[in-house]
């Protein structure tokens, strides 16, 4: 078990520090850990045992039983099918399989818990890197391929250690490798932002993040200060707390906020529709009408779903602290309904607006994406959590950057306690985080 244990700490490290190139070495001992274990059932307890700890190290703002097991259980079809292709075919096929195993793994993990684990997909941690730029080739899956191709070729060149010929060759293939990334990388980034700043559309977003909720409306929106050429004004999710008895007042508070400040608005809150409830992104014209709605799709489960009928977790009782009562584990009157796909048009401009959890889902958002919208807007409600807040925040704004590069659009960004800002196309960004009260950052898109 040494050697699963020392490739978790490795990625934890990784992942929780600027050192984000540990990556590219921290899977060589797991991977080494599975050509030499023989026996079926230490490759499942040694994989167990290195999922379970990176992700405590992880992404420990998560810490649900349920949830964990469940996505250990998914990862472990990794261990079989590297057992198989070994038993069945050989082991240097297995070996040169491992890139795709974990991809395919790590992915399969990512999005088929109940809640999306894509933050720790192996590629989130060179959203920094200078590797960032393959994030072209399909997103986070591109970069967790491309990390877990490199663990591969350290790994082949400590199985062939006794041949020296060998050796050379997979150094050659590793050098050329790296340096072919980080080439092709630094040339996508320099493409993305001549493109970016080439197009002659422009749009004044104000963006409005808030470090808590509040509990009732007040003036808090009507007495903002905008750029007087601002186009749009974003408001966090649930900056106004809304539930099933207030959201008509919530929503008619933002059609007159908008013929206040005489600005298009885009806010969140959930809504009933022919008796069924939704959480929509909603879009308000200067004047105050409703121009477009978006119904989220990808619902979050124990807050707006329960699929599990009358059975839930023993920790999950009524009345106790996670989740909060009143959400849709503990009344199915909250349950919420699933929206379709679609993005928001106004007049001359178009943008995805992914709510919250919705944005870990990278399928979904490349499905947007095929709608063409000309940005998209990621906003989030992050009140469900405190201890490990800047870690989730930090995880989480790796996918928006990396996703900003890859679909070579602006993401940008409100919420609450969250950041107000933008990622551009090639890989910066412009972030204020709200400490005091709620900030508002005024940003240019180019469309």
């Amino acid at each position: 078990m040494v050697y699963p244990i020392l490739s978790a700490i490795l990625a934890i490290f990784a992942f929780n520090s600027s050192w984000n190139f540990f990556i590219l070495v921290a899977l060589a001992p797991f991977f080494w850990f599975l050509t030499q274990e023989q026996k079926f059932w230490k490759l499942i307890a040694g994989t167990a045992v290195f999922r379970l700890i990176f992700s405590l190290g992880t992404v420990y703002f998560v810490i649900d039983p349920f949830l964990y097991f469940l996505s250990i259980l998914i990862f472990l079809g990794l261990p079989v099918s590297f057992y198989l292709i070994r038993r069945y075919w050989s082991s240097e096929i297995a070996v040169w399989s491992l890139p795709i195993l974990w991809t395919v793994w790590d992915y399969l993990e990512a999005q088929y818990t109940f809640l999306p684990m894509t933050i720790m997909m192996l590629g989130n941690s060179l959203a920094e890197s200078p590797f960032l730029g393959l994030a072209k080739f399909d997103g986070i899956i591109g970069l967790t391929f491309f990390a877990a191709l490199i663990n591969t070729l350290i790994l082949a060149l400590i199985l062939n250690r006794k041949s020296e010929k060998t050796v050379q060759i997979l150094l050659l293939i590793l050098i050329g490798s790296l340096l072919l990334g980080r080439g092709g990388s630094d040339l996508t980034l320099r493409q993305n932002k001549n493109l970016y700043f080439s197009k002659n559309n422009f749009l004044s977003v104000e963006l409005l993040s808030a470090a808590k909720t509040r509990d009732k409306l007040d003036n808090a929106l009507t007495a903002l200060v905008l750029n007087p050429e601002s186009d749009l004004l974003v408001v966090a999710e649930n900056f106004y707390k809304t539930n099933l008895d207030n959201y008509g007042e919530i929503i008619n508070f933002y059609q007159q906020l908008a013929k206040k400040l005489s600005i298009n608005v885009s806010a969140i809150s959930i809504r009933k529709d022919d008796g069924k409830v939704y959480k929509s992104s909603l879009f308000f014209s200067s004047k105050g009408d409703i121009l477009d709605i978006y119904d989220k799709k990808y619902l979050t489960i124990t807050s707006e779903y329960w699929p599990l009928g009358n059975w839930r977790p023993f920790y999950m009782k009524s009345g106790g602290k996670f989740p909060p009562a009143g959400r849709a584990v503990f009344d199915p009157n909250y349950q919420h309904a699933r929206g379709r796909l679609k993005i928001i048009r106004a007049d001359n401009f178009s943008f995805a607006s992914p709510i919250c959890s919705e944005f870990h889902y990278p399928d979904y958002l490349k499905e947007l994406n095929q709608l063409n919208p000309d940005f998209i807007i990621h906003n989030s409600n992050n009140d469900w959590i405190d201890f490990g807040l800047n870690q989730y925040l930090r995880l989480t704004n790796n996918l928006r950057r990396i996703e900003a590069v890859h679909f070579q659009k602006p993401v940008l960004v409100s919420g609450i306690k969250d950041y107000a800002g933008i990622f551009y196309p090639d890989g910066t960004s412009e972030l204020v985080y709200p400490k005091n009260g709620f900030s508002l950052v005024n940003v240019e898109v180019r469309f």
